[in-house]
């Protein structure tokens, strides 16, 4: 670990030791939250920080916004989901009593998000928890806390996640392996390969790859992370993706690279939410491209962008024009009722005064 993290991590861990005392004081329940549009490094921290509390003894569960990706469904994280407004057995025992295997909600945990707003339809319980910790990477936030953790300059929520978890094991004097097991592991690798672009962004730093060497020691297969992360598509994906690769266009003298991807394409082609999810950042290592956006139209009248960016432009800043955030090469926001076209030519507008 690098020297810079440990006071921070350890301050983390005794917040979440106290935590864990209390839950089992309590007999109360944790709550791990996420922010929606879920990607590898949000499901990565909230699965992997949700195993490291069972194993150390309490009832905990990740508040699911939306159903988890496909291409996630290797991580076998079914568990320790819990969708607060689906029909199952957990949300009926929400709905009717506000607890969770009997135990009232005491604790909650926020991982690559620290906004309520942010959240989706999990926004208000995460609002309604008194007791919090928070652990992001987002350069985008500006609020700091003793029972917060926010370095921008970390590769990923994941790999602050994996330190204090062996902060945690130290503290409490027990070997990493009890506390992070192997379905942890997996879930911190996930979140890592996923925010480094398999360990080629400039966010990788030697740090990163040390805990993903230990993290390979405690039981995760990164070679089965990057495959079903990177590699493995269904032909509808396959199909979307170069489609919206197809409708590409080029603004600011070739800086700027939009695609527009309305929601008949996902009907056509029978792709999920995540079908474009690979075009951005290959449209971003286009020569000459400083720039470049996906914005993707889905069927509840939702609009997603996507923005990923060279040195020269920051993205979480732009995407704050639109109400959203993220970090400095990559970002995002979420729009509702709004037309499609109307906004990209908006986007494309600002993003070109910009270049």
């Amino acid at each position: 670990m690098k020297d810079i993290y440990c006071n921070d991590s350890i301050r983390m861990a005794n917040h979440f030791i106290a935590a864990v005392q209390r839950l089992k004081k309590e007999d109360g329940a944790c709550l791990v939250f996420l922010h929606r549009s879920v990607d590898g490094d949000c499901v990565g921290s909230a699965c992997g920080t949700c195993a490291v509390l069972r194993n150390l003894g309490v009832t905990a569960y990740v508040a699911m916004p939306e159903v988890i990706p496909e291409n996630m469904s290797f991580l076998g994280v079914d568990d320790l989901l819990f969708y607060p407004f689906d029909s199952g057995a957990l949300a009926a025992e929400f709905a009717k009593n506000g607890t969770i295997d009997g135990r009232r909600i005491i604790q909650a945990v926020a991982v690559d998000c620290s906004d309520a707003g942010r959240m989706g339809i999990c926004g208000d319980i995460y609002a309604s928890c008194r007791e919090r910790l928070v652990i992001d990477h987002h350069a985008s936030i500006q609020t700091r806390a003793d029972n917060m953790w926010i370095d921008p300059e970390a590769s990923s929520a994941c790999e602050l996640c994996y330190y204090n978890a062996i902060s945690i094991a130290a503290r409490c004097g027990k070997p990493r392996n009890e506390v992070i097991g192997p379905l942890a592991a997996q879930c911190f690798m996930a979140g890592i390969v996923t925010d480094t672009g398999r360990f080629t962004y400039k966010n990788t730093h030697p740090e990163t790859l040390t805990a993903a060497g230990e993290l390979m020691e405690l039981g995760a297969g990164i070679s089965e992370v990057c495959f079903n992360l990177f590699d493995r598509k269904k032909k509808s994906k396959f199909m979307l993706s170069a489609i919206a690769r197809s409708r590409v266009q080029f603004y600011a003298g070739g800086k700027l690279a939009v695609t527009v991807v309305p929601h008949e394409l996902f009907e056509q082609c029978g792709a999920g939410d995540d079908g474009v999810d690979d075009v951005v950042s290959a449209m971003r290592d286009i020569d000459g491209v400083e720039l470049a956006i996906v914005l993707r139209e889905l069927g509840d009248g939702e609009i997603r962008a996507n923005i990923r960016s060279c040195d020269v432009f920051n993205s979480a800043a732009f995407a704050e024009n639109f109400g959203g955030g993220g970090h400095v090469r990559a970002a995002g926001f979420t729009l509702h009722n709004v037309d499609l076209n109307v906004l990209a030519e908006e986007v494309i507008g600002k993003a070109t005064e910009l270049l």
